[in-house]
């Protein structure tokens, strides 16, 4: 039966894109998805193969829905929800519903393969700008959340909507494909991908109900320098009051 996989809405938790990128430990903030970033399309997937969240085996998996990103906000940092920022899903696997706020609990990329992570990265960082603006096209949006989905979970090593364990069609994505045909060629990456497991406020015991990502700049070299060497100052500033105090 068809139905609406992640799409619904989402009870979900992260952090605010600022915070990013100067909390990335913060637990148990309170996060809403409200609505669609944007745009959003209307999408088919299929999925035969391993669910990387739990390693269990999944056949014949028929979902129809609308794909795009999410808008997201810290009510935590932001209860009169002025900042949003966009999330996209990456589990396949729950539904959710928009509006219903939940706990976010942080997880290490490695939770999904390190070329998924890397490949999530370099697709922001080459295509963030086609998503960024709450203006952005239905295709776009949906887009990049199929180039999501197909680097998440695809299991046999190459990227193709068409072909493999995961496939897709709908809105967006022939242009989703064209993407992710660019990650066969060298490129670095501007963006880390943080991904942050749900827990939904309304399940009893805070039980698992979504996974999402969200992309926070790499800092430049110099920012790692500057930290670096503010730290040493610290260092040498405590150094300096204890030979003081003797």
């Amino acid at each position: 039966m068809d139905k609406n996989f992640g799409f619904r809405g989402l009870s979900l938790a992260a952090c605010a894109m600022a915070a990013l990128f100067t909390a990335q430990s913060a637990k148990a903030d309170i996060i809403e998805i409200n609505n669609f970033w944007a745009g959003s399309g209307n999408v088919t997937i299929d999925f035969t193969g391993v669910n990387w969240h739990d390693g269990s085996t999944v056949t014949g998996l028929h979902e129809y829905g609308r794909a795009g990103g999410f808008l997201t906000y810290n009510l935590t940092t932001d209860p009169l929800k002025r900042n949003g920022f966009q999330s996209f899903c990456v589990d396949i696997f729950h539904s959710f519903n928009f509006a219903v706020r939940s706990i976010d609990v942080l997880q290490p990329a490695t939770i999904i393969s390190s070329t998924a992570a890397a490949d999530l990265g370099r697709l922001y960082t080459n295509h963030h700008a086609d998503i960024d603006l709450r203006s952005s096209s239905a295709a776009n949006e949906a887009a990049f959340q199929l180039a999501v989905w197909e680097i998440v979970n695809e299991g046999s090593g190459a990227y193709s909507l068409d072909a493999g364990g995961f496939k897709a069609s709908g809105t967006g994505s022939a242009l989703a494909q064209s993407w992710l045909a660019e990650l066969g060629i060298a490129s670095t990456s501007e963006y880390n991908a943080n991904i942050w497991t749900v827990q939904s406020m309304l399940t009893t015991g805070h039980g698992y109900a979504q996974d999402v990502v969200v992309f926070a700049q790499v800092p430049e070299p110099e920012t790692y320098a500057m930290l670096l060497a503010g730290l040493g100052l610290i260092g040498f500033s405590a150094r300096r009051r204890k030979s003081d105090t003797l």
